[in-house]
């Protein structure tokens, strides 16, 4: 089990898997503000299933933080509400496929952000490592770039 030197050191394997996840993102956006018009939307189709992807796995770890040392029988409001906002990001995904693209951009961007609160949140509450906003926040702000790039292509 890794152990880090402190709250904020982020392990080296979830560093670099987290940027090779952000390759995808940046690629498409390249495509899409650089690359020839008829690629245009195809790499926008693919950026934003691609968000979709990466941003129901974002939600697939809060419901990991909130069900964390939860004892069978201890359903409260407080973890219905954790679990709701660990559901949230799959459902706005979901939707971000079903309006036209440019809009269905925004909604992942605003929901990358959204997640990142929630990360934080975790954090302060002792439900996720405290290295994991170091890990998120650079990750979060490059998606969230990449995808509002690539709305304007």
């Amino acid at each position: 089990m890794f152990i880090a030197a402190d709250a904020r050191s982020v392990p080296a394997a979830a560093a670099w898997l987290g940027a090779l996840g952000a390759v995808p993102f940046l690629a498409c956006a390249g495509a899409i503000l650089f690359g020839p018009a008829e690629i245009a939307g195809t790499a926008s189709d693919v950026v934003t299933a691609y968000g979709a992807i990466i941003l129901s796995f974002l939600g697939g770890i809060q419901w990991g933080f909130a069900t964390r040392n939860v004892p069978v029988g201890n359903e409260h409001i407080a973890l219905l509400r954790r679990l709701s906002m660990s559901v949230l990001p799959s459902l706005m995904a979901w939707a971000a496929l079903l309006v036209p693209r440019e809009t269905g951009l925004h909604v992942l961007a605003g929901a990358f952000l959204l997640v990142f609160a929630f990360d934080i949140r975790a954090a302060r509450m002792n439900a996720a490592p405290g290295w994991y906003p170091s890990l998120r926040m650079p990750l979060t702000f490059l998606v969230v770039a990449s995808i509002l790039g690539a709305s304007l292509g």
